[in-house]
C-alpha cells in the first residue's frame, strides 16, 4: 500500500509540474494589444503671463481607460490642478470609443492646496454633472500604436474634428 501511495503522490506532483509548465508557456503565447498599457505626455501651456508644464498619464486595458492631466506652474513643484477622467474602452481595429464613468481632481491638503492624488466623482454626483457642462461622455477616436508610442486622435467634445488642444496626441510608453 505505501508503494501504491507513493506513485499516487508523485503522480500527482508530475501532474501538476506538468500543469503549471503548459500555463506558464501558454502565458508566452499571450500577446496584448499594442495599445494596452501606461502612456505619457508633456507639453508646456501659455495662459497669458503664465507658463504650465502639463502631463497627461493615460493608462488603457482592453475594455478601460484612466486619463490623468495634472499642470504645474513653471519652475515650480507646487500642482496648480487635475483633471482625470476614467471610464470604459471598446476597440475595433484601430477605432476606439471613451465612455466616461468617473472624473477626477486633486485632493487638497489642510492647506487648500492640490496634492497628487486624484479624488474620483462617479457618474451621477454633483461634482460629475457639473463636469460634463465642459466634457462629453461618450467620444470617438482613432490610434495607432508600436513598442515605443501611442498616437491618438479624439474629438473629445464632439464638435465634428480633432483641431482642439489635446485631441491629437503622441504619447509615450512609460
Amino acid at each position: 500500500m505505501k508503494k501504491t501511495l507513493r506513485f499516487n503522490s508523485a503522480t500527482s506532483l508530475l501532474i501538476i509540474i506538468t500543469l503549471s509548465v503548459i500555463m506558464t508557456r501558454c502565458e508566452w503565447f499571450k500577446n496584448d494589444p499594442l495599445y494596452t498599457g501606461s502612456w505619457e505626455y508633456k507639453d508646456v501651456v501659455y495662459a497669458g503671463d503664465f507658463v504650465y508644464n502639463t502631463t497627461r498619464t493615460l493608462t488603457l486595458t482592453e475594455e478601460t481607460f484612466r486619463e490623468v492631466y495634472v499642470m504645474q506652474r513653471d519652475n515650480s513643484s507646487t500642482i496648480a490642478t487635475i483633471l482625470a477622467t476614467k471610464g470604459e474602452i471598446e476597440v475595433t481595429g484601430n477605432q476606439i470609443s471613451f465612455t466616461l464613468n468617473a472624473v477626477g481632481e486633486c485632493l487638497k491638503d489642510a492647506q487648500d492646496k492640490c496634492t497628487s492624488t486624484v479624488e474620483w466623482f462617479p457618474k451621477g454626483s454633483v461634482t460629475y454633472n457639473s463636469y460634463m457642462l465642459y466634457l462629453e461622455e461618450t467620444y470617438e477616436g482613432e490610434f495607432e500604436a508600436d513598442e515605443d508610442y501611442l498616437w491618438l486622435i479624439r474629438d473629445m467634445n464632439n464638435d465634428g474634428d480633432t483641431s482642439d488642444d489635446g485631441e491629437d496626441v503622441e504619447f509615450e510608453r512609460i
